[in-house]
């Protein structure tokens, strides 16, 4: 390859990078020339390319983003749907989910237009535009991964959609209702909306709760905060936690790199100081003597293990399946008080 089209395509894929875009090339023999340097750059879909090693770095849902920007150009009429959409506007999409780019295109396109690309046909769709990308609408897009997804991944989706709107799971599960009756998997969709909740910080805790449902656990109370035992005043924060019939007291943790990787977990402290101040707050915890349960994702994914791992810290199961909608901790509810949507742990249940 010549110096000149070393030169040229370096500017190209550097332009690339800096708009958070694949490179597309102009004709033909670009292409060709592209393909020819394999140890250098990939091509995730046909014709788009990318810098490989940049490529590597990138994660599943940044790498969706990449393909679309690129997509958008040449194919203007076209809207990303379902998970695409879902990501662009910065839905927890689980990664496996993220095999295809999703779009929907006009009538008449074929449905695999090229590998890794899957087009969908709805009727009315309008266009919303986010991150210059165009789109399915918000809340048709959480429809259609509530309905499509499986319960743990579809229930990331609504709860952060609730998170980031500020409605609440019964508005979202009316919305429903009344807008995509006789839709397909609506019953689907009508569950995952009545079991979300905002106060789920991470897909990942999602998915545990989720996980915790369809095992036939009790459904637990989510970010409790509890006065430091050792020092009055003080508070901690727990991600799960579960009052018995006997007044136990089960908190679960989920760990995770988010913990000691995102900015806004861990208030300006460095790594090493966030596991300290976790060791710290647990031994203070202790002194009420819960049971204090800590898993991983790869804990959750495995639903028998996971199972055994909850029962043996006897975290109570619904003795008769509740309606989605029903109250939690029908007859603990006094022990547990909620001020101004933050629920806190009553003094009366810190009993050692």
């Amino acid at each position: 390859m010549s110096t000149s089209r070393d030169k040229a395509l370096a500017t190209a894929f550097d332009a690339a990078e800096c708009t958070k875009s694949c490179y597309a090339p102009g004709d033909y023999a670009e292409a060709r020339a592209i393909r020819h340097r394999k140890e250098t750059f990939i091509e995730p879909l046909p014709g788009m390319f990318f810098r490989r090693e940049a490529w590597r770095r990138l994660t599943p849902a940044e790498r969706s983003l990449h393909l679309m920007r690129a997509l958008a150009r040449q194919h203007p009429t076209w809207l990303f749907c379902g998970a695409s959409a879902a990501v662009a506007y910065g839905l927890p999409v689980t990664w496996s989910l993220l095999t295809h780019v999703f779009a929907v295109a006009p009538p008449g396109a074929r449905k695999h237009p090229a590998p890794g690309i899957q087009c969908r046909q709805l009727q009315g769709t309008e266009t919303q535009t986010h991150g210059e990308l165009p789109l399915v609408p918000f809340w048709r897009t959480v429809f259609d991964c509530l309905a499509e997804f499986e319960l743990p991944d579809a229930l990331a989706v609504a709860d952060a959609a609730l998170r980031c709107s500020g409605v609440t799971a019964k508005s979202l599960a009316t919305f429903i209702e009344e807008n995509f009756r006789g839709h397909r998997n609506v019953r689907r969709a009508l569950r995952a909306a009545r079991l979300a909740d905002a106060r789920a910080e991470s897909g990942g805790e999602s998915i545990a709760r989720a996980q915790m449902y369809l095992l036939g656990f009790e459904r637990p109370e989510l970010q409790v905060w509890i006065e430091d035992p050792i020092e009055p005043g003080k508070w901690f924060r727990v991600d799960f936690l579960w009052l018995t019939s006997d007044g136990r007291i089960i908190i679960g943790e989920m760990d995770g790199r988010q913990k000691t990787e995102r900015p806004e977990f861990m208030g300006g402290r460095d790594a090493l100081r966030v596991m300290q101040d976790e060791r710290l707050r647990e031994s203070h915890l202790t002194a009420l003597r819960p049971a204090i349960i800590r898993f991983s994702y790869d804990d959750v994914i495995d639903p028998k293990r996971f199972e055994a791992l909850l029962s043996a810290y006897g975290v109570p199961r619904r003795t008769v399946k509740p309606p989605d909608e029903a109250p939690r901790y029908a007859v603990l509810r006094s022990e547990l008080v909620h001020r101004d949507g933050i629920v806190h742990l009553a003094r009366e249940s810190m009993r050692a």
